[in-house]
């Protein structure tokens, strides 16, 4: 059995994205998808401010926690944890973020393959942390310039951490979840706590794999930033 491991170096130094500075450092994570495959990729730090107070319905159904402790689960074409990985089939409509916060997740070992690879959750990594109001209709305009993958692009072999970054409209909560790694692809959630990213049949979202990943962690200063 291979089992993963994880290294973290000392955050380099040199110029990063202004928002970065706020929110991310930069680290190594070192681990194995399946006997022979090792991968490295940089990670940002997990903000490490204080929870939020959160006046919003669902969230407070949700215990006031705007992303869970680990990312829901559901079906994995791969098998290594990833989730859904066909393109979506169309542009999602997403209402306009009222208020935001951002979570960072990392991958653990959740299990094995029938031939001894890799399988991974993805566990939150810090506390929320609120988006200024500023940075929202950088948000905006990022989340309406999502799309479906395309199917013939060509994505680096890496591995790194996830980001979720969940906002509310009217009450109304939404899990945007980014991979900080390969293509930045983006899979979307109409209840952070439940629905795993991705899903089809969701309330308000699409279903699959869009493009535009890289955007959206820009407009909340968070990522790696090659």
């Amino acid at each position: 059995m291979t089992m993963p491991t994880f290294t973290m170096s000392p955050a380099p130094t040199g110029s990063i994205r202004p928002r970065a500075v706020r929110r991310a450092g930069r680290g190594a994570l070192l681990l194995s998808l399946a006997p022979g495959a090792v991968f490295l990729a940089g990670c940002g730090n997990a903000p490490t401010t204080a929870s939020p107070v959160v006046p919003s319905s669902e969230l407070a159904d949700a215990g006031k926690r705007p992303c869970p402790e680990e990312l829901p689960t559901g079906d994995d074409p791969s098998g290594h944890g990833f989730g859904a990985d066909e393109p979506a089939d169309e542009r999602p409509d997403l209402l306009a973020p009222e208020e935001a916060w951002v979570c960072q997740y990392w991958p653990f070992d959740a299990g094995t393959t029938a031939d001894g690879g890799a399988v991974f959750g993805w566990t939150r990594k810090g506390d929320p942390e609120p988006v200024p109001a500023g940075d929202l209709p950088a948000l905006k305009t990022a989340l309406d310039d999502l799309a479906p993958a395309d199917r013939n692009r060509a994505c680096t072999a890496d591995l790194g951490a996830r980001w979720m970054i969940v906002y509310s409209h009217g009450g109304d909560q939404t899990g945007v979840v980014v991979d900080d790694y390969g293509c930045r692809d983006v899979r979307l959630t109409d209840d952070p706590h439940a629905t795993a990213p991705g899903s089809e049949d969701q309330r308000g979202t699409v279903g699959g794999v869009l493009d535009g990943g890289r955007a959206v962690l820009d407009a909340v200063g968070v990522g790696r930033s090659d």
